[in-house]
């Protein structure tokens, strides 16, 4: 899997140019699509466009004027370094009608070609040895992410050409943005980006468990809690993962290894002695080099991380902080936003009154600035306090599942939840099989 290719497949008309329908036949291409390409050529990816072109069994354009017309896009955007690897295009349409020209009739046919189908991309897999669970779909149609979704890419909607407006079917893209451009940025963004797990706690308050195991590698539904982070991270493109800590820490190196297997590259960070989360974070400040996410490897979560990272982008925070109602707000460290989402207070534990239930979770997105206020050991939260003086450290608010797993009554409450969910799982397939 490993040595298999990367692509973006991207559909044409909406996403590169202008519809030719709508604009008459003249071919308008984006301003800022070859410069897009061009940036996912220099990320490693293939580039491929797969559009459906229904014009031919309509009458309307033969075969040589798409490949004419493919030929010129490929043209215009060389001129600004973007490489096309390739272009498929869908001749077809599943309607039989009489009221076209003769030399159309042999196109209207039902095809595995036509998006929603993912025929051209299994051709392009094929040809290009493409592993689609790391690849991209640009589109700008619900069709187009029906397409990638069924594929096994991530999916991208942009909001050019339709926008999502064809209304043929209800699908949600993992990311949604303004462009091509914009798009480019958002695979960049997670192509670079980096996960860092901490998992340096002793889990006193899950003794005698954590005596012989550490808190990352409990079991959740037969995987460690760990497992499920990482492969939440890789479903969002987010490959690079550093794991730091101290306590049984071979124990934690012995079961992931370097990572292949699992789809990712993981680096180990091991400290001499505990250096607190700020220490912590602060010690791999030599190994970032673009936007990171932090973790605590205790945590159990269930959350879309494209849209995290896009409210991170949005908002040019330096620190996002993901923030949730909790049901224990007397031993939680509570935030205050305002109306733009911006942390104007973090209160910490323990409180004599509670004003919010509004919590401070442990899943974090930083530029690599905030190094500059990270302690080499210690306090982390005194360095949120002077981020927040910035007016550049955002909270992202979500009722989506984060849970922490520092108690035995809170694991239990985790792993029951996650059983549950797998025998509904089991059940709903064992009923669609009868």
């Amino acid at each position: 899997m490993g040595n298999l290719n990367r692509a973006v497949f991207l559909d044409r008309d909406g996403v590169i140019n202008e519809d030719l329908l709508t604009n008459k036949g003249r071919l308008k291409i984006f301003p800022n699509a070859g410069t897009a390409v061009k940036k996912l050529n220099e990320l490693g990816f293939l580039t491929i466009i797969v559009t459906n072109q229904p014009q031919v069994a309509k009458g309307v354009h033969r075969e040589t004027d798409v490949r004419n017309t493919n030929k010129s896009i490929a043209d215009v955007l060389k001129k600004s370094g973007g490489r096309l690897d390739a272009i498929y295009y869908c001749p077809h349409h599943p309607e039989q009608r009489n009221d076209i020209p003769a030399w159309a009739r042999k196109y209207r046919m039902v095809c595995e070609c036509r998006k929603p189908g993912i025929g051209m991309l299994n051709a392009a897999k094929k040809k290009f040895d493409i592993d689609f669970s790391s690849s991209y779909f640009i589109g700008d149609r619900t069709v187009d992410v029906q397409c990638g979704k069924d594929a096994g890419c991530k999916t991208i909607l942009v909001k050019t050409g339709y926008a999502g407006r064809d209304g043929k079917f209800s699908v949600r893209a993992d990311y949604e943005c303004r462009d091509i451009e914009d798009a480019s940025k958002i695979i960049e963004n997670l192509e670079t980006s980096t996960a860092v797990i901490l998992a340096g706690g002793r889990g006193e308050r899950l003794r005698p468990l954590t005596d012989i195991m550490p808190k990352p590698l409990l079991p959740i539904n037969g995987k460690p809690v760990m497992l499920h982070q990482i492969e939440l991270f890789k479903k969002y493109g987010i490959k690079n993962v550093i794991i730091c800590g101290y306590y049984l820490f071979d124990k934690i190196r012995d079961y992931f290894g370097d990572g292949l297997r699992f789809g990712i590259k993981i680096t180990y960070v091991e400290e001499k002695e505990p250096l607190g989360t700020g220490g912590a974070i602060k010690n791999v400040e030599s190994l970032i080099k673009s936007r990171f996410i932090v973790l605590y490897g205790d945590e159990m979560l269930d959350i879309n991380v494209g849209k995290l990272m896009d409210f991170h982008s949005n908002k040019k925070s330096i620190a996002t902080i993901v923030l949730h109602e909790t049901t224990h707000p007397h031993d939680s460290d509570l935030v205050v936003v305002d109306k733009t989402g911006r942390i104007r207070k973090l209160l910490q534990k323990p409180h004599k009154t509670i004003h919010t239930n509004i919590s401070k979770s442990s899943l974090y997105v930083f530029e690599p600035t905030v190094f500059g206020f990270l302690p080499q050991k210690g306090n982390f939260e005194s360095a949120l306090q002077k981020m927040i003086k910035t007016n550049r450290v955002f909270g992202y608010v979500t009722s989506e599942y984060i849970k922490d797993m520092g108690t035995f009554e809170r694991y239990e409450q985790v792993r029951k939840r996650f059983e549950r969910a797998i025998k509904k799982a089991q059940a709903k397939y064992n009923r669609s099989n009868l």
